[in-house]
């Protein structure tokens, strides 16, 4: 799936949905209009779907945890939840003025906070910001998650969503002339 927009409205649009996939299980209507955007052919039932994202993603169950810092971290460092990454993305958000709702009970480091920060960055044109996140962040963590969803997801809905966000991320990079090989 190659995915790549110049337009705002179309960058956030796609920033939106992919965070709307990982934040909680999706509903039918969110795993329709991903179908239909992305072209995926459903081959499972919701349920099926929302199963597969429990095995994934759940704080419970989960077998991949969606926290930057579970694979952005120093060779000397344990990669954890609430770890170097977390406080690093604290301070993004903290410089673009962001203020994350404690009633989304989200760790600031969880793929959907971050992808939604991007719309932020995007709908106020903070272009340098967008750069340097995607840099230190995004562009780091994000195709490696991707790479982990396709080899063990259950569902080809999840396998698809993940190649179209590690295409999008990846062609994002690539507009801000983030080479990923050196990251």
């Amino acid at each position: 799936m190659d995915i790549f927009c110049e337009e705002p409205e179309d960058r956030i649009r796609l920033y939106r949905i992919f965070s709307s996939l990982f934040i909680n299980e999706p509903s039918d209507k969110q795993i329709i209009e991903a179908a239909k955007l992305f072209g995926i052919t459903i081959n499972e039932t919701g349920d099926e779907i929302r199963g597969d994202y429990i095995q994934l993603f759940s704080n419970y169950a989960g077998q991949l945890l969606p926290y930057e810092s579970l694979y952005n971290y120093e060779i000397t460092d344990v990669p954890r939840v609430w770890g170097k990454a977390t406080t690093d993305v604290q301070k993004s958000y903290r410089l673009a003025g962001v203020i994350i709702d404690e009633e989304l009970d989200l760790v600031p480091d969880h793929i959907s906070a971050e992808l939604l920060f991007m719309c932020y960055l995007i709908e106020n044109e903070l272009i340098e910001m967008q750069s340097i996140f995607l840099r230190n962040h995004l562009c780091i963590w994000v195709p490696h998650f991707c790479d982990d969803i396709i080899d063990i997801a259950m569902s080809e809905f999840y396998h698809q969503i993940a190649a179209g966000l590690k295409a999008f991320i990846l062609s994002e990079c690539e507009s801000f002339e983030i080479l990923t090989e050196e990251l």
